[in-house]
Protein backbone atom coordinates (compact mmCIF):
# COMPACT_ATOMS: atom_id res chain seq x y z
CA UNK A 1 0.00 0.00 0.00
CA UNK A 2 1.49 3.51 -1.15
CA UNK A 3 -0.10 6.48 0.13
CA UNK A 4 -0.71 9.66 -2.19
CA UNK A 5 -0.63 12.94 -0.73
CA UNK A 6 -4.34 14.41 -2.12
CA UNK A 7 -6.20 17.86 -2.06
CA UNK A 8 -6.73 19.64 1.19
CA UNK A 9 -10.57 18.33 2.49
CA UNK A 10 -9.69 14.61 1.18
CA UNK A 11 -10.85 12.30 3.95
CA UNK A 12 -10.01 8.65 3.97
CA UNK A 13 -10.02 5.83 6.56
CA UNK A 14 -10.43 2.01 6.96
CA UNK A 15 -14.08 0.98 8.44
CA UNK A 16 -13.88 -2.90 10.45
CA UNK A 17 -16.68 -4.34 10.10
CA UNK A 18 -17.72 -7.00 12.73
CA UNK A 19 -21.09 -8.81 13.67
CA UNK A 20 -22.59 -12.52 13.66
CA UNK A 21 -22.37 -14.61 10.69
CA UNK A 22 -24.51 -14.23 7.81
CA UNK A 23 -25.37 -10.65 8.82
CA UNK A 24 -24.80 -9.16 5.71
CA UNK A 25 -21.16 -7.56 6.08
CA UNK A 26 -19.54 -9.16 2.85
CA UNK A 27 -22.98 -8.80 0.93
CA UNK A 28 -22.63 -5.05 2.16
CA UNK A 29 -18.79 -4.59 0.82
CA UNK A 30 -19.76 -5.67 -2.34
CA UNK A 31 -22.24 -3.38 -2.62
CA UNK A 32 -20.53 -0.11 -1.58
CA UNK A 33 -17.75 -1.51 -3.88
CA UNK A 34 -19.54 -1.98 -6.71
CA UNK A 35 -17.88 -5.41 -7.66
CA UNK A 36 -17.02 -8.79 -5.90
CA UNK A 37 -15.09 -8.55 -2.94
CA UNK A 38 -16.13 -11.09 -0.36
CA UNK A 39 -18.08 -14.32 -0.86
CA UNK A 40 -21.72 -14.43 -0.49
CA UNK A 41 -23.40 -17.46 0.29
CA UNK A 42 -26.63 -18.62 2.31
CA UNK A 43 -23.94 -20.66 4.90
CA UNK A 44 -22.66 -18.81 7.48
CA UNK A 45 -18.63 -18.12 8.03
CA UNK A 46 -18.15 -18.03 4.50
CA UNK A 47 -15.53 -15.28 4.86
CA UNK A 48 -12.25 -16.53 6.33
CA UNK A 49 -10.09 -13.56 6.31
CA UNK A 50 -9.72 -9.89 6.84
CA UNK A 51 -11.01 -8.83 3.59
CA UNK A 52 -10.01 -5.47 2.27
CA UNK A 53 -12.99 -3.43 -0.10
CA UNK A 54 -12.17 0.18 -1.15
CA UNK A 55 -14.69 2.31 -1.94
CA UNK A 56 -13.41 5.97 -3.73
CA UNK A 57 -15.09 9.18 -4.45
CA UNK A 58 -14.83 12.66 -5.22
CA UNK A 59 -13.33 13.33 -1.39
CA UNK A 60 -13.36 10.46 0.42
CA UNK A 61 -11.65 7.18 0.09
CA UNK A 62 -13.20 4.53 2.49
CA UNK A 63 -11.35 0.99 2.98
CA UNK A 64 -13.57 -1.81 4.44
CA UNK A 65 -11.64 -4.44 6.79
CA UNK A 66 -14.52 -7.28 6.47
CA UNK A 67 -13.88 -10.26 8.65
CA UNK A 68 -15.46 -13.50 9.43
CA UNK A 69 -18.66 -13.71 11.60
CA UNK A 70 -18.43 -13.63 15.16
CA UNK A 71 -20.02 -16.23 17.35
CA UNK A 72 -18.97 -18.47 20.35
CA UNK A 73 -16.74 -21.23 19.38
CA UNK A 74 -16.98 -24.55 19.35
CA UNK A 75 -13.76 -26.27 16.80
CA UNK A 76 -10.39 -23.97 16.85
CA UNK A 77 -11.58 -23.01 13.64
CA UNK A 78 -14.70 -20.75 14.76
CA UNK A 79 -12.08 -19.99 17.83
CA UNK A 80 -9.52 -18.53 15.14
CA UNK A 81 -12.39 -16.87 12.91
CA UNK A 82 -13.46 -14.74 16.16
CA UNK A 83 -10.35 -13.77 17.28
CA UNK A 84 -9.40 -12.60 14.03
CA UNK A 85 -12.88 -10.79 13.77
CA UNK A 86 -12.03 -9.00 17.36
CA UNK A 87 -8.72 -8.46 16.64
CA UNK A 88 -9.36 -6.44 13.43
CA UNK A 89 -10.73 -4.03 15.11
CA UNK A 90 -8.09 -2.42 16.26
CA UNK A 91 -7.08 -2.13 12.63
CA UNK A 92 -10.05 0.63 12.19
CA UNK A 93 -10.77 4.12 12.04
CA UNK A 94 -14.10 3.04 12.89
CA UNK A 95 -16.06 -0.11 13.83
CA UNK A 96 -19.06 -0.68 12.16
CA UNK A 97 -21.29 -3.61 14.01
CA UNK A 98 -23.51 -4.84 11.11
CA UNK A 99 -26.62 -6.00 12.80
CA UNK A 100 -29.60 -8.61 11.00
CA UNK A 101 -33.02 -6.71 12.05
CA UNK A 102 -34.46 -10.55 11.03
CA UNK A 103 -32.93 -12.03 13.44
CA UNK A 104 -33.47 -12.30 17.39
CA UNK A 105 -31.47 -10.80 20.03
CA UNK A 106 -29.10 -13.53 22.10
CA UNK A 107 -26.45 -14.65 23.75
CA UNK A 108 -24.15 -13.84 20.32
CA UNK A 109 -25.26 -10.59 19.86
CA UNK A 110 -24.98 -9.63 23.74
CA UNK A 111 -21.77 -10.64 23.52
CA UNK A 112 -20.51 -8.62 20.11
CA UNK A 113 -22.01 -5.80 22.23
CA UNK A 114 -19.99 -6.03 25.01
CA UNK A 115 -17.52 -6.26 22.99
CA UNK A 116 -17.84 -3.18 20.59
CA UNK A 117 -18.60 -1.61 23.94
CA UNK A 118 -14.66 -1.04 24.59
CA UNK A 119 -14.25 0.67 20.76
CA UNK A 120 -17.69 2.93 21.39
CA UNK A 121 -15.43 5.69 20.71
CA UNK A 122 -15.79 5.16 16.81
CA UNK A 123 -18.23 2.29 16.68
CA UNK A 124 -21.14 2.70 14.52
CA UNK A 125 -24.22 0.55 14.53
CA UNK A 126 -25.15 -0.84 11.11
CA UNK A 127 -28.66 -2.31 10.85
CA UNK A 128 -28.96 -4.21 8.20
CA UNK A 129 -31.66 -5.99 5.93
CA UNK A 130 -34.77 -3.36 6.49
CA UNK A 131 -36.57 -4.86 3.39
CA UNK A 132 -36.80 -8.65 5.19
CA UNK A 133 -38.99 -6.71 8.55
CA UNK A 134 -41.17 -4.41 8.57
CA UNK A 135 -41.80 -2.01 11.13
CA UNK A 136 -38.57 -2.75 12.14
CA UNK A 137 -38.66 -0.39 15.55
CA UNK A 138 -41.68 -2.44 16.84
CA UNK A 139 -40.84 -6.10 15.53
CA UNK A 140 -37.54 -6.64 15.68
CA UNK A 141 -35.71 -7.19 19.25
CA UNK A 142 -32.49 -7.21 18.06
CA UNK A 143 -33.37 -3.16 16.81
CA UNK A 144 -35.14 -2.40 20.80
CA UNK A 145 -32.45 -4.25 22.42
CA UNK A 146 -29.16 -2.76 20.71
CA UNK A 147 -30.30 0.15 20.83
CA UNK A 148 -31.39 0.18 24.29
CA UNK A 149 -27.68 -1.08 25.08
CA UNK A 150 -26.08 1.35 22.33
CA UNK A 151 -28.20 4.30 23.02
CA UNK A 152 -25.91 6.76 22.38
CA UNK A 153 -24.05 5.44 19.44
CA UNK A 154 -24.85 6.93 15.84
CA UNK A 155 -26.72 4.34 13.50
CA UNK A 156 -28.03 3.72 10.25
CA UNK A 157 -30.57 1.27 8.99
CA UNK A 158 -29.85 -0.24 5.45
CA UNK A 159 -30.47 -3.05 2.80
CA UNK A 160 -27.48 -4.11 1.52
CA UNK A 161 -28.91 -6.66 -0.96
CA UNK A 162 -31.48 -3.84 -1.85
CA UNK A 163 -28.61 -1.26 -1.87
CA UNK A 164 -31.19 1.08 0.23
CA UNK A 165 -29.65 3.51 2.66
CA UNK A 166 -25.57 2.80 1.32
CA UNK A 167 -25.34 6.84 0.46
CA UNK A 168 -26.55 7.84 4.50
CA UNK A 169 -24.24 4.92 5.56
CA UNK A 170 -21.12 6.65 3.43
CA UNK A 171 -22.06 9.52 4.52
CA UNK A 172 -22.33 9.31 8.50
CA UNK A 173 -18.63 7.08 7.75
CA UNK A 174 -17.16 9.95 6.17
CA UNK A 175 -18.27 12.20 9.06
CA UNK A 176 -16.62 10.51 11.20
CA UNK A 177 -13.44 10.49 9.13
CA UNK A 178 -10.28 12.56 9.36
CA UNK A 179 -8.38 14.48 6.45
CA UNK A 180 -6.09 12.04 5.05
CA UNK A 181 -4.32 10.37 1.65
CA UNK A 182 -5.01 8.55 -0.83
CA UNK A 183 -4.13 5.12 0.39
CA UNK A 184 -4.49 3.61 -2.94
CA UNK A 185 -5.24 4.60 -6.84
CA UNK A 186 -8.90 5.72 -7.45
CA UNK A 187 -9.41 2.32 -9.77
CA UNK A 188 -8.78 -0.04 -7.18
CA UNK A 189 -11.50 -1.78 -5.52
CA UNK A 190 -9.16 -4.73 -3.48
CA UNK A 191 -6.28 -4.96 -2.52
CA UNK A 192 -6.58 -8.86 -2.60
CA UNK A 193 -3.94 -11.22 -4.42
CA UNK A 194 -5.09 -12.95 -7.74
CA UNK A 195 -4.25 -16.20 -5.83
CA UNK A 196 -6.34 -15.14 -2.66
CA UNK A 197 -9.16 -14.17 -4.88
CA UNK A 198 -8.99 -17.49 -7.11
CA UNK A 199 -9.13 -19.76 -3.70
CA UNK A 200 -12.24 -17.74 -2.90
CA UNK A 201 -14.22 -18.03 -5.88
CA UNK A 202 -13.33 -21.52 -5.65
CA UNK A 203 -14.17 -21.75 -2.00
CA UNK A 204 -17.61 -19.80 -3.08
CA UNK A 205 -18.19 -22.41 -5.73
CA UNK A 206 -17.95 -25.28 -3.83
CA UNK A 207 -20.73 -24.16 -1.40
CA UNK A 208 -23.06 -23.35 -4.72
CA UNK A 209 -22.56 -27.12 -5.67
CA UNK A 210 -22.70 -28.96 -2.55
CA UNK A 211 -24.96 -26.93 -0.16
CA UNK A 212 -25.22 -28.51 3.26
CA UNK A 213 -23.35 -31.69 2.81
CA UNK A 214 -20.30 -30.03 3.05
CA UNK A 215 -19.96 -27.99 6.33
CA UNK A 216 -16.87 -25.75 6.65
CA UNK A 217 -14.26 -28.19 6.10
CA UNK A 218 -12.26 -27.29 3.35
CA UNK A 219 -9.88 -24.83 2.53
CA UNK A 220 -8.52 -24.03 -0.73
CA UNK A 221 -5.13 -23.51 -1.88
CA UNK A 222 -3.48 -21.90 -5.06
CA UNK A 223 -0.40 -24.15 -6.45
CA UNK A 224 0.63 -22.78 -9.34
CA UNK A 225 -0.55 -20.01 -11.15
CA UNK A 226 0.56 -18.52 -14.55
CA UNK A 227 -0.77 -14.81 -15.37
CA UNK A 228 -0.50 -13.00 -19.10
CA UNK A 229 -2.40 -10.04 -19.94
CA UNK A 230 -4.77 -12.16 -21.88
CA UNK A 231 -5.45 -15.45 -20.27
CA UNK A 232 -4.99 -16.79 -16.37
CA UNK A 233 -3.86 -20.88 -15.53
CA UNK A 234 -4.29 -21.72 -11.97
CA UNK A 235 -4.00 -25.04 -10.58
CA UNK A 236 -5.77 -25.61 -7.09
CA UNK A 237 -6.08 -28.16 -4.38
CA UNK A 238 -9.35 -28.30 -2.57
CA UNK A 239 -8.34 -29.74 1.28
CA UNK A 240 -11.36 -31.68 3.20
CA UNK A 241 -10.89 -33.18 6.51
CA UNK A 242 -12.15 -36.86 5.89
CA UNK A 243 -12.51 -38.62 2.74
CA UNK A 244 -16.23 -39.18 2.93
CA UNK A 245 -16.20 -35.34 2.18
CA UNK A 246 -13.90 -35.93 -0.34
CA UNK A 247 -16.43 -38.02 -2.16
CA UNK A 248 -18.87 -35.70 -2.26
CA UNK A 249 -16.75 -32.70 -3.50
CA UNK A 250 -16.31 -34.94 -6.36
CA UNK A 251 -19.51 -36.40 -7.13
CA UNK A 252 -20.96 -39.29 -9.25
CA UNK A 253 -18.15 -39.85 -12.34
CA UNK A 254 -16.43 -36.15 -11.24
CA UNK A 255 -19.69 -34.19 -12.12
CA UNK A 256 -19.66 -31.99 -8.79
CA UNK A 257 -16.16 -31.09 -9.11
CA UNK A 258 -16.29 -30.54 -12.92
CA UNK A 259 -19.45 -28.08 -11.57
CA UNK A 260 -17.49 -26.51 -9.16
CA UNK A 261 -14.32 -25.54 -11.25
CA UNK A 262 -16.92 -24.06 -14.27
CA UNK A 263 -18.82 -22.05 -12.11
CA UNK A 264 -15.58 -20.87 -10.87
CA UNK A 265 -13.89 -20.41 -13.94
CA UNK A 266 -16.56 -18.18 -15.28
CA UNK A 267 -16.71 -15.98 -12.19
CA UNK A 268 -13.39 -15.68 -12.47
CA UNK A 269 -13.57 -14.53 -15.88
CA UNK A 270 -16.32 -11.86 -15.46
CA UNK A 271 -13.61 -10.44 -12.35
CA UNK A 272 -10.20 -10.58 -14.16
CA UNK A 273 -11.38 -9.61 -17.41
CA UNK A 274 -9.59 -12.21 -19.51
CA UNK A 275 -9.72 -16.01 -19.99
CA UNK A 276 -9.07 -18.08 -16.87
CA UNK A 277 -7.78 -21.73 -17.53
CA UNK A 278 -8.56 -23.42 -13.84
CA UNK A 279 -7.50 -27.22 -13.25
CA UNK A 280 -8.81 -28.23 -9.73
CA UNK A 281 -7.55 -31.38 -7.31
CA UNK A 282 -9.05 -32.52 -3.84
CA UNK A 283 -7.09 -34.36 -0.94
CA UNK A 284 -7.58 -35.12 2.63
CA UNK A 285 -6.16 -33.31 5.50
CA UNK A 286 -7.69 -34.65 8.62
CA UNK A 287 -9.14 -33.02 11.19
CA UNK A 288 -7.26 -29.74 10.00
CA UNK A 289 -9.93 -27.40 11.54
CA UNK A 290 -9.21 -29.28 15.61
CA UNK A 291 -5.43 -28.33 14.70
CA UNK A 292 -4.41 -25.13 16.69
CA UNK A 293 -1.01 -24.49 15.40
CA UNK A 294 -2.22 -25.01 11.74
CA UNK A 295 -5.27 -22.25 12.04
CA UNK A 296 -2.96 -20.41 13.67
CA UNK A 297 -0.81 -20.36 10.66
CA UNK A 298 -4.21 -20.11 8.39
CA UNK A 299 -5.66 -16.88 9.59
CA UNK A 300 -1.91 -15.87 10.51
CA UNK A 301 -2.68 -15.13 14.36
CA UNK A 302 0.60 -15.43 15.55
CA UNK A 303 1.76 -12.29 13.38
CA UNK A 304 -1.13 -10.11 14.96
Amino acid sequence: MVTIENEKGFKSGFAALIGRPSSGKSTLVNAVCGFKVSIVASQPQTTRYTVRGIYTEDNLQLIFIDTPGFHHFTSYLNKGLSDLAAATMNDGDIVLYVVDLSRDFGEEEEAIVNLVLKHKDRLIVVFNKSDEVSDYKNSSTNFKEIRERLSDIPYVVISAAKEKGLREMIDLISSKFKEGPLYYPEEFVTDQSIPFRIEEVVRESMFDFTKEEIPHSVYVKVDDLEVTDKKIIASATIFTDRNSQKGIIVGKAGANIKGIGSSARVKLEDIFERNVNLFLNVKVHENWRKDEKFIKKLFKLDNR
